[in-house]
C-alpha cells in the first residue's frame, strides 16, 4: 500500500498564546509531522530541519519573509494572511513566500496548503494565483494589475472623493442615495484593498483621478 510521507512543519508565530494554539491544532493534523514551534528569527538557528514553516506574524511580513528565507532556503513558507488582497500577497511572494493562507480558510485548507508549500507548490486560491503569476512575469506592482476593475460609476465616485467631496455633495452630483454613494464605496475599498477613505483618496491621486 502506498503511503504518503507526512510534510514536517515548523510554526512560525510572535505570539506564545498562538504558537500553542497552532500546535493544538496542527499536532495531530493528517501527514503533517510537527517539529516544533519559535517565535523569533534567531530561533530558527536551533530549530530542526524541514520542509514547511507555517508563519503568523502581526505585521511587517514581507521583511520577515525575506529574513527566514535567508535563514531557511530550502522550506517552504506559507504566511496568515488576513486577506488574498493583492498588496499583501505579492510583497511576500516577491519575498520569498511560498504561499499565502487567509484567516477565513479552514483547518483542512491550511494542512493542505502547508502540504503544498512542503513540496515547493505555490499554495494560493487558483484564480489569486494566476493573477499573481502574471503580475511576478511583468514585474508589475500589485496596484497597477491586480486590482479588479472599478466600474464606470465607481470611477466617478472614486473621482469625486479625490476632489475632497464629501457623501453628501457626491451623491447630489451624481443623482445618487448617500447610502448608494456609501455602498459603492465600501466596493472601491475592496478592490483598491485600502481600508479608509484618506488611504483611497491617496490611491485616487496617484493614479490622476482627482484631475478628472
Amino acid at each position: 500500500m502506498f503511503m504518503i510521507a507526512a510534510t514536517s512543519l515548523l510554526i512560525f508565530a510572535s505570539s506564545a498564546l498562538h504558537r500553542e494554539a497552532w500546535r493544538a491544532l496542527l499536532g495531530s493534523a493528517p501527514h503533517l509531522h510537527l517539529m516544533g514551534a519559535v517565535g523569533d528569527v534567531l530561533e530558527l538557528g536551533n530549530a530542526p530541519a524541514v520542509s514547511a514553516i507555517f508563519v503568523d506574524a502581526p505585521s511587517s511580513r514581507p521583511a520577515l519573509a525575506q529574513q527566514i528565507r535567508e535563514c531557511r532556503p530550502a522550506a517552504g513558507l506559507l504566511f496568515l494572511v488576513p486577506s488574498y488582497d493583492m498588496d499583501e500577497v505579492l510583497p511576500l511572494l516577491r519575498a520569498g513566500a511560498t504561499g499565502c493562507i487567509s484567516h477565513d480558510s479552514t483547518a483542512a485548507d491550511l494542512a493542505r496548503a502547508i502540504i503544498a508549500v512542503g513540496r515547493h507548490e505555490l499554495a494560493l486560491p487558483p484564480q489569486v494565483a494566476s493573477r499573481v503569476l502574471i503580475a511576478m512575469a511583468r514585474g508589475e506592482d500589485a496596484d497597477a494589475s491586480m486590482m479588479e476593475p472599478l466600474t464606470a460609476r465607481e470611477e466617478e465616485v472614486l473621482a469625486l472623493l479625490a476632489s475632497g467631496l464629501t457623501n453628501k455633495d457626491i451623491a447630489q452630483t451624481l443623482f445618487l442615495s448617500v447610502r448608494t454613494v456609501e455602498a459603492h464605496l465600501r466596493n472601491i475599498y475592496g478592490k483598491l484593498g485600502v481600508r479608509s477613505r484618506t488611504e483611497a483618496a491617496l490611491w485616487a491621486i496617484k493614479h490622476g483621478y482627482g484631475e478628472k
